[in-house]
C-alpha cells in the first residue's frame, strides 16, 4: 500500500507539469465513409433510407477530431469548442452552438447507432459532403488542415515576444482506499518574454487529502540572474546546474506552441480547424502515446537529481534487469524437466523475483531515492486513458494562442489498486509584446539562500 501510494502521488504531480469500435460487418444497402480520404470502419456506417443518405454521429465526429461525449442517456454532445452539437433524443432535438435547430433527431437507432442526414451535415460550417452512388461511398470533406508539420513550423515562427497567461488547474484522485484520494486547485499567473527569456509566475495551491488541508502560495523569478522562488518569507535560488532544466520546463508549460511541438512526435491525434479568424487545434492521446509522452517529460527530472542519485537508480534498475536475467536462464535449464516440475519452479522464480524486486524498491524508497525513477514507475502501472482532449484557439491574424482547455481522465492501478485521476485546465493570454523584460528585485537577489538538495537529502537520511 505505501508502496503504491508513493507512486500514484508522484505521479499525480508529475502530470501537473476512444470508444472501441467494432468490425466492419456488411450490410445490405450500407454505403462507405470517408473523411478528409480516411475509410472509417465500425459496425455503424452510413445508409439509405426514404431517399436520404443517413450517417452514423459517433463515428463520424471521432474521425473528424471533436470530442465525443454521452452526458447522460439520450444526450450527446460533441464540439471542438469553435463548432458544438448538442443531440437531445428525448426533444428529438439537435442545438448548433446552443441555437436549437429544425432537423429531427434521431432519425433512426439503426444498429443502436444515431445517425444524421448528410445534408444536415452538409450546412455545417467546415463540413462539405458528397455522395458518389457509383463507389456507394459518403466521402466528408472538413475544414482540417492535412500538413500538420508545415502549420506547426508556421506557430513556432510567429513574432510573439512577450505575454501573460492565467492558468486554472483543477486536479483529483479518487481510489479504492480513502487515504490515497485527493483534490487539488492551482491558480497560476504567469509574465513571461523570450528574448531575454525571462518568467515571472505567482501561485497559488490549496490541496485536500484525506483529513488535512493544505494551502500555498509562490512567486518564482526565472531570468539570466537564475530561478528564485519563495518559501514562505525565505527566497530560495536554485543552483546553477538545475535552472537550465527548471526554466525549459517551465517555460514548455507557460507555451502551448511549445507544448504542441513535445506531443506531436508521441501521437498522431493532432487536429487543426481553420476558420475565417481562428485555428483550432485539439488533442487527443491513446496509452501508449501518453506513456511515450511521459517518459520524454519526465526525462527532464533525471537531469535535474543531484549528482549521485542517477547512479543509485541505474543501481537499482541494474539489479532488477540482472534478476529478470537470471530467471530466464534458469527457465530454460529446466526446459527439459517435466511440464509440472517446470511450472513449480517458474511460479517459485517468479515469486522469488518480485519478492527481491520489491525488496529493492523498498530500499530505495525508504531512502528517498527510487522515487525519481518515473520511467520505470510508468512501465509497473497499468495506465488506461479514458479521455484526452485539449483544446489550444489560435488568432488567425497573428498566430498568437488565445487560450487552452483540457479535460484528462486517467485509471491506472497495480496489485489490485486503482486509482482515478481527473485534470480540468483553463488558460487565458494577453498583453501580446507588451510585457517589459523581466528583473529580479535586488532585494531577493540578495536575500535569497542557495538550494542543495544534496545536502538536504543527506541531512534527512542523517536525522532517520
Amino acid at each position: 500500500m505505501r508502496k503504491f501510494a508513493t507512486w500514484a502521488l508522484a505521479f499525480v504531480f508529475a502530470l501537473s507539469f476512444a470508444w472501441p469500435s467494432m468490425p466492419a460487418a456488411a450490410q445490405e444497402g450500407s454505403l462507405k465513409l470517408v473523411v478528409d480520404g480516411v475509410e472509417v470502419e465500425g459496425y455503424e456506417q452510413p445508409f439509405m433510407s426514404q431517399g436520404k443518405v443517413l450517417i452514423p454521429v459517433d463515428n463520424l465526429f471521432q474521425e473528424a477530431g471533436f470530442n465525443v461525449t454521452k452526458e447522460a442517456p439520450g444526450k450527446l454532445n460533441v464540439t471542438n469548442t469553435y463548432l458544438t452539437l448538442d443531440f437531445d433524443i428525448a426533444d428529438q432535438q439537435i442545438s448548433v452552438n446552443g441555437k436549437a435547430t429544425n432537423e429531427v433527431f434521431p432519425l433512426t437507432l439503426r444498429n443502436y447507432g444515431n445517425y444524421i442526414t448528410s445534408d444536415f451535415l452538409d450546412s455545417l460550417e467546415g463540413f462539405d459532403v458528397t455522395v458518389s452512388e457509383e463507389d456507394n461511398t459518403v466521402n466528408v470533406t472538413t475544414n482540417r488542415v492535412q500538413d500538420i508539420d508545415a502549420f506547426l513550423e508556421k506557430l513556432m515562427g510567429a513574432d510573439l515576444q512577450s505575454y501573460e497567461a492565467k492558468m486554472t488547474l483543477d486536479q483529483s484522485m479518487e481510489a479504492d482506499t480513502e487515504e490515497l484520494s485527493m483534490n487539488m486547485l492551482m491558480d497560476m499567473d504567469m509574465s513571461v518574454t523570450t528574448d531575454p527569456v525571462g518568467l515571472y509566475m505567482t501561485q497559488k495551491m490549496s490541496m485536500n487529502m484525506g483529513e488535512e488541508t493544505e494551502e500555498l502560495t509562490t512567486e518564482a523569478y526565472f531570468t539570466e540572474d537564475g530561478f528564485f522562488q519563495s518559501d514562505g518569507d525565505q527566497w530560495l535560488k536554485f543552483p546553477a546546474e538545475l535552472t537550465d532544466g527548471l526554466l525549459e520546463a517551465s517555460m514548455t508549460q507557460a507555451d502551448p506552441v511549445a507544448q504542441l511541438q513535445l506531443v506531436k512526435a508521441f501521437m498522431k491525434g493532432i487536429h487543426v480547424f481553420e476558420y475565417d479568424d481562428v485555428y483550432i487545434i485539439t488533442q487527443t492521446m491513446t496509452n501508449e502515446e501518453f506513456k511515450s509522452m511521459m517518459k520524454e517529460a519526465l526525462s527532464l527530472f533525471s537531469g535535474l537529481l543531484p549528482e549521485g542519485v542517477d547512479s543509485i537508480v541505474t543501481e537499482a534498475e541494474g539489479t532488477v534487469v540482472e534478476e529478470e536475467e537470471a530467471a530466464e536462464e534458469a527457465t530454460s535449464e529446466e526446459e527439459a524437466a517435466a511440464e509440472e516440475d517446470a511450472v513449480a519452479e517458474e511460479e517459485a522464480a517468479t515469486e522469488e523475483e518480485a519478492t527481491e524486486e520489491d525488496a529493492v524498491v523498498d530500499a530505495y524508497l525508504e531512502d528517498g531515492e527510487a522515487e525519481f525513477d518515473m520511467g520505470s514507475i510508468l512501465d509497473m502501472l497499468d495506465i488506461n486513458i479514458e479521455k484526452y482532449f485539449v483544446v489550444t484557439v489560435v488568432d488567425k491574424a497573428t498566430l498568437f494562442p488565445q487560450s487552452t482547455s483540457g479535460t484528462t481522465i486517467i485509471k491506472m492501478s497495480m496489485d489490485g489498486e486503482t486509482v482515478t485521476i481527473k485534470q480540468l485546465i483553463d488558460g487565458v493570454f494577453s498583453k501580446f509584446n507588451e510585457v517589459k523584460a523581466i528583473k529580479v528585485p535586488a532585494d531577493v537577489i540578495e536575500k535569497a539562500v542557495t538550494w542543495d538538495l544534496g545536502a538536504e537529502l543527506e541531512a534527512e537520511k542523517a536525522a532517520e
